[in-house]
């Protein structure tokens, strides 16, 4: 991804901020620019000085959004049960994030991703880590790194995508403590199970 430009003022990052919300909320085809200047406390007119149309908007909100997931990179732990325990925890603390990103998949069927290439490379990025992981042993080193990266993706992101299909599962509230104990634990167990399959 690229650098955010710095030279934009703070109410540019609000009306981003408060686009990704219209956009988690009522979807692509849902928003209406004055909707996000009423969430953003802005007049509508300040959002069109930044944005032509709804098009524009949403790519920069999700290229912003990607943009700060992206500086994060840097803090990823070296452990493969560290690195499952951040994964997670970066995406239950973002659920407004992750119900854009399905609203996307939902409205955009057959079409190209917005900001794909770009997204591709912060993907690759994580997958790069998981070949580290499987040049350390403890991943299978058989197994493809990027399907490996979309199998732990889907299990870190299962409790925040899907806290619905969780708790009945687990007969625990995906926000409570009980879940999230058992839920780490979980982690560490299964970390430590890939590590043991090549063995």
């Amino acid at each position: 991804m690229t650098k955010e430009d710095d030279k934009h003022p703070p109410s540019y990052y609000a009306i981003l901020d408060a686009a990704v919300e219209e956009f988690a909320v009522n979807g692509y085809s849902g928003v209406r620019m004055e909707h996000v200047a009423k969430r953003a406390k802005f007049n509508k007119s300040l959002i069109y000085r930044f944005f032509k149309n709804r098009e524009q908007l949403f790519e920069a909100a999700l290229r912003h959004q990607f943009n700060q997931r992206e500086q994060g990179l840097h803090s990823r732990p070296e452990n493969l049960t560290e690195a499952l325990k951040w994964w997670h925890k970066g995406n239950s603390s973002d659920p407004t994030f992750m119900r854009m990103i399905l609203r996307e998949a939902l409205e955009g069927s057959g079409k190209t991703p917005v900001e794909a290439n770009n997204r591709r490379q912060y993907y690759l990025k994580q997958i790069e880590s998981l070949e580290e992981f499987q040049s350390r042993g403890q991943l299978p080193a058989k197994l493809p790194a990027a399907q490996l990266f979309l199998s732990l993706l889907a299990i870190t992101i299962i409790p925040t995508a899907l806290p619905q299909i969780a708790e009945l599962v687990t007969g625990l509230p995906t926000d409570s403590d009980e879940f999230e104990q058992s839920w780490m634990h979980f982690l560490e167990g299964f970390s430590e199970s890939l590590g043991k399959v090549d063995d």
